[in-house]
Order: structure tokens, then sequence, then C-alpha cells
């Protein structure tokens, strides 16, 4: 293979991951939650470790979860003075954790399915899940920009895992209002983790094209999950839009970097100050329904 058909590998492979926002749906629109009065009495979240925002705070819960006393239900429910708060978000959790066992990182005990809090009183339910279905957050930092790709996800590959998710999204979504047919449901993106440009200590060494390639990989997350709420009516928060500023390596980043340290942080995961601003949003959401 010629140097110069190396180098045109990445502008086509941008090309095919802006694809990627086409393929989801494109449109940015959803339907508002249903109306939810002032006194929101049961609240339940679902979620992965964008939710549970290990180590962000005191580590809180036996099952090996990781969630924080300062994650954004914990900070949502304190705003809304919430009477019943049940928090079964957990580090490492796909969509298939909503209806199905699953097992935290580094534990042998299987938790619950999440969809097992959610009850027929509940007032307000929100969902924050998909970019840990077959590996996305990895790839995103993985895909393959000359060939050979050897290990490095594809962008075919890619457009693949972001169409599944979103499909059992929305299947979850759905199971959820059958269980919970007058709450209020809120579908929680995701924040900006990637730079648009430059060099980034906190990220895998990534050149200009691994760069473009990340961030419109997480576009595409973020989309297929608006189009979830779209598809069955629920409303959705958008977390990128909340933290643009606050990449990696920008003055306050508000996720942390490449490195994990083993009871002090997960790698490409919330600080709380992110959190703060997932809750604020989310609060003022569900007081203008």
């Amino acid at each position: 293979m010629t140097a110069g058909t190396r180098r045109a590998a990445g502008p086509v492979l941008v090309v095919a991951l802006a694809g990627l926002l086409v393929g989801c749906g494109g449109g940015f629109s959803s339907a508002p939650a249903k109306p939810a009065d002032d006194s929101i009495k049961t609240y339940v979240a679902l979620g992965d470790g964008f939710t549970a925002a290990p180590y962000a705070g005191k580590t809180v819960g036996d099952d090996g979860c990781l969630r924080s006393d300062v994650n954004y239900p914990a900070l949502l429910a304190k705003d809304l003075e919430v009477d019943k708060v049940t928090d079964v978000s957990c580090t490492g959790a796909t969509t298939a954790a909503i209806t199905g066992e699953t097992k935290p990182p580094g534990t042998k005990t299987a938790v619950k399915p999440q969809i097992d809090a959610v009850t027929g009183d509940a007032d307000l339910v929100t969902l924050g899940l998909g970019i840990e279905d077959r590996d996305l957050l990895h790839d995103m930092f993985n895909i393959c920009t000359a060939v050979p790709c050897g290990d490095k996800a594809s962008p075919q590959s890619i457009l693949a895992d972001v169409r599944s998710m979103s499909e059992t999204l929305t299947s979850a979504i759905r199971a959820i209002q059958d269980r919970a047919p007058n709450a209020a449901i809120v579908v929680v993106g995701y924040p900006t983790i990637t730079p648009q440009s430059g060099d980034c200590d906190a990220l895998p060494k990534l050149d200009q094209v691994g760069l473009d390639s990340a961030n419109l990989v997480l576009q595409s997350i973020n989309h297929a999950i608006r189009d979830a709420a779209r598809a069955t009516g629920a409303a959705f928060l958008d977390a990128a839009a909340l933290s643009t500023g606050h990449e990696l390596c920008s003055g306050q980043p508000w996720v942390e970097g490449k490195k994990s340290e083993k009871d002090k942080s997960v790698a490409y995961h919330p600080l709380a100050p992110e959190q703060r601003a997932v809750a604020d949003g989310l609060a003022a959401l569900v007081k203008t329904q």
C-alpha cells in the first residue's frame, strides 16, 4: 500500500462517520415530557457511569455500582424536594441492564434489572444509557483512520453498534412507560469529551482526524439517544450543549482523563461540576413541563 493511499484514509473516514449522523435520524427535536406537577413524590434514576458518577463524591451503596452521593440524581432529588428517590444507576451498565441482570466491573454478583426499580406510582424517571454498549466509549478513541486497521474499530462497525444501541434504548423506554404510564421520562445525553483540535495529554494520542472521528461518534450517539426519546415521546436533555467548553484539556474539564486510579477516578467519566450542570438542566426542564 502506498503512503498516498494511507493518507487518503483519514478524510474518507470522517465522511463515513459523518454519515452516522444521517443514519441515526438527524433531527434534534423531541416531544416534551409528560406534565409534572410541582410536587414530584417518587423519582427513579436509571443509568450507567455517567449517571452514577464514580468517585465524584462519596460512594454510596454496596453493590459495586460506584454511585456517588453528588451524582445528578441525588442533586436533582434535593433540588426538587422529592420524598422517595431510587437510584439504580451502575458504572459500566449498558442498555441491556434495563431489562436484564448485569455485573458491575470487578464484582462477582449481578445486580437486578434496573427496570425493577420502576413502579406504577413513579412521577419522574431519568435515563442515561448507551455509550457503554458494545464498547462504544472505548472504540470512539480507537477508530481505524488508515488501513490496515488491526484491532481498531471500523466506521461500519461503529455505525452498526450505534443503531443497535438506539433500538435497545427505544425498547427500554417503552418498557419503562408500560411500568409507569403517568411518569415524566427524561433521557439524558452525554457531555462533550474530546476537544475540537490541538494536543491533549488527557487523551490517547490522536491526530486531527482522530479527534474529528471521536467527536463525530459522540455526536452520533447523542443523536441516536435523542431520536429514541423522540420516537417514544420522552424528553431529552442535551448534556453535550451544557458542557461545551468543558471538554478534556479545557480550562475546567468536566470529565476525567484517560487514567483511572483505584478508588479515585474512572477514565472518561464525569466530574462533580458536570453532574451539577445536568441536575440544574433537569430541574429546569421538569419545572417547565
